[in-house]
């Protein structure tokens, strides 16, 4: 939950999030899967779905110049 607060905190809304826990999630359902049935480019391909979900929010909020948090310098 420690982590939640500070992501709702950045997104202005739920919807500002969907994209990224979409990609997301489909990055862990992919890469579990593709190692409990020991298909390793299932593997590879799940984690670059995490990395790429990660990589993209990162980039769309620190280029928007806002942080989003009431207080923080830049929001």
């Amino acid at each position: 939950m420690a982590l939640v607060h500070p992501l709702l905190a950045i997104a202005r809304n739920l919807s500002d999030l969907a994209p990224y826990l979409g990609v997301l999630a489909a990055g862990f359902l992919i890469g579990a899967w593709g190692q409990s049935a020991k298909v390793p480019t299932a593997t590879i391909i799940g984690l670059l779905l995490i990395l790429i979900a990660v990589g993209a929010f990162i980039l769309e909020h620190a280029s928007g110049g806002s942080s989003g948090v009431p207080g923080v310098p830049g929001g």
